[in-house]
């Protein structure tokens, strides 16, 4: 079941409105799981109005057996301020200028947003956990990155001391420790962020 479309926009106060349509929504959820998907779309909320520049994105929730993915769905665009931003992004593997799970999450946003010519130059040159290609039964490709893929690979990895922080804010993100999973797609000029969480979870 799939709720209204909310328009939220960068340069707006949305946060109180976007919390209580996702409250509304999920109203039937027990307490705690209620209080914990509030707690997930609020840190959505302030992930998108980090962002450099105005934009827009249609926020809708859909819920399958108390399995709920919040989305944010928008379209690629460009502003010299990000541009450069994101060109001067650390050459090393950490890309130490995104902190945290959320700051990755932002990057890897962020990143879905630059043009395709510049985006995959970003992707050959730097390393951004998470990052895959898609099969795609639809003639566009997609490339998605996944919070799974960026736990696998931060798990996985020689015990640096950036690997060592990456798992330090693993254990603190709420958004890492409430959500079962945060997927973002591009598909052509659709730039989408799923943040799925588990409404069985006491």
């Amino acid at each position: 079941m799939k709720s209204d479309i909310m328009v939220i926009g960068t340069n707006q106060d949305f946060t109180k409105k976007a919390l209580d349509f996702t409250e509304q929504y999920a109203g039937n959820l027990p307490k705690k799981a209620h209080l914990r998907i509030r707690l997930v779309a609020e840190e959505l909320m302030n992930l998108f109005r980090s962002i450099t520049g105005e934009m827009e994105a249609e926020y809708w929730i859909e819920n399958e057996s108390n399995i709920f993915t919040l989305h944010l769905d928008t379209e690629t665009i460009m502003f010299a301020k990000k541009r450069q931003e994101l060109m001067e992004l650390s050459s090393t593997k950490e890309n130490a200028a995104a902190k945290g799970v959320i700051g990755k999450i932002r990057e890897a946003f962020e990143l879905a947003l630059l043009p395709m010519d510049e985006r995959e130059a970003m992707l050959s040159r730097y390393s951004f956990f998470g990052f895959t290609s898609a099969d795609s039964m639809n003639s566009t490709p997609e490339d998605v990155w996944r919070m799974s893929d960026y736990i696998a690979e931060v798990n996985k990895s020689d015990d640096t001391e950036f690997v060592q922080e990456a798992k330090d804010e693993l254990e603190k993100s709420i958004i890492a420790n409430l959500a079962k999973d945060v997927t973002i797609s591009i598909r052509g000029d659709k730039v989408s962020m799923a943040v799925v969480f588990d409404g069985h979870i006491s």
